[in-house]
């Protein structure tokens, strides 16, 4: 797969449903979109529909929205007053923090999407991943990566089968077929009797991976999201105690890995965008400044003081944000560099 397509498609469906959250939630609480974008640059299409603008523009990484009481459209001329019923300063606190938390949400549902689809289609055959020293498949020259197909004349279609052959002919030669680089290879083979097992063995180690029915995979993708989040959240608190090196990755770092994913095929890459879209969601619930957790917390604070903050001081507030992340930015970027042995 092409390598800036592969980036492309990994970075700008996360980017995109991130703000098709917020776009979503806003429409539902009743707050006027000004526009929903596709893409950023400049304007390729441009569609006005009865209340939004819909756009899509030149670079497909992502997209943008721009919302009553947030953002200014382009017409400056259809500005709404914070006082308007759709301004998203008129909205209960509630509905607020759910327009904003939306876009990270949203990233987490693509991430159980993409690994239920991954789970659903991806199939591994059984295939040999470690030969012990010694075993009766050493002695044949089985190698990792060999995949059994047939055993004793029967076909094969998961490690259960083979286990299950093999057991039924302690010490007795059998056939065995596998493919080796999508060759076929004819091979003879004693399963040798472990009697500590108390059963035949080959002496390998094998991994696969069956299909699974769409509510396998959507469980499955539950499951998956969670321990990901979970593993990435246990990482950034290491690195904030501490007790790891950071390790963060920009945009090039991010360019390295879709690569590598892009050259495995296409469900790596739908793997690495559920994966890339946990750590964006988790991202932006970062309590930063002109990150959407910053806005939750910016939200809560000004309800809990009674009243809002200032122009002055939330514009301060965001270039504070907005110059931590052009920092860590810069830090992530030589760290890529660093891996690539660039510096």
């Amino acid at each position: 797969m092409n390598l800036v397509v592969a980036f492309v498609l990994v970075l700008g469906p996360t980017i995109f449903f991130h703000e098709l959250g917020h776009f979503l939630a806003a429409k539902a609480v009743g707050v006027k979109v000004y526009e929903f974008a596709l893409g950023f640059g400049p304007a390729l299409l441009r569609r006005r529909g009865r209340d939004t603008v819909y756009s899509l523009r030149l670079l497909p990484l992502g997209g943008f929205v721009k919302l009553a009481g947030m953002d200014i459209p382009e017409d400056e001329d259809a500005i709404i007053p914070d006082e308007d019923e759709s301004s998203f300063n008129k909205k209960s606190l509630s509905q607020r923090l759910a327009v904003i938390a939306a876009g990270p949400i949203m990233n987490f549902v693509l991430a159980v999407v993409l690994f239920a689809v991954y789970m659903g289609l991806v199939f591994i055959p059984p295939t040999v991943q470690v030969v012990e020293p010694g075993s009766p498949a050493a002695e044949v020259g089985l190698l990792p990566g060999d995949v059994i197909t047939e055993v004793a004349g029967e076909k094969i279609a998961s490690i259960r089968e083979i286990n299950s052959i093999v057991a039924r002919h302690p010490d007795q030669e059998i056939p065995i077929t596998i493919l080796r680089e999508n060759r076929p290879l004819r091979l003879t083979i004693t399963p040798r009797l472990d009697r500590e097992l108390g059963r035949a063995r080959l002496g390998i180690g094998m991994v696969e991976k069956e299909r699974q029915s769409p509510g396998q995979a959507l469980y499955t993708g539950l499951r998956q999201t969670y321990f990901v989040s979970r593993d990435i959240v246990l990482s950034i608190v290491r690195m904030i105690a501490g007790r790891i090196e950071p390790d963060i990755a920009g945009p090039i770092g991010i360019f390295q890995i879709v690569g590598e994913s892009a050259n495995r095929g296409l469900m790596f890459v739908v793997f690495m965008a559920a994966v890339l879209s946990i750590n964006l969601g988790l991202f932006n619930f970062l309590p930063i400044p002109v990150l959407d957790g910053g806005w939750l917390v910016m939200l809560l604070w000004e309800a809990a003081r009674g009243r809002p903050l200032e122009p002055e001081q939330k514009g301060l507030v965001q270039f504070i944000g907005l110059a931590f992340l052009l920092l860590l930015m810069l830090f992530a970027t030589y760290k890529d560099l660093a891996r690539l042995s660039v510096l």
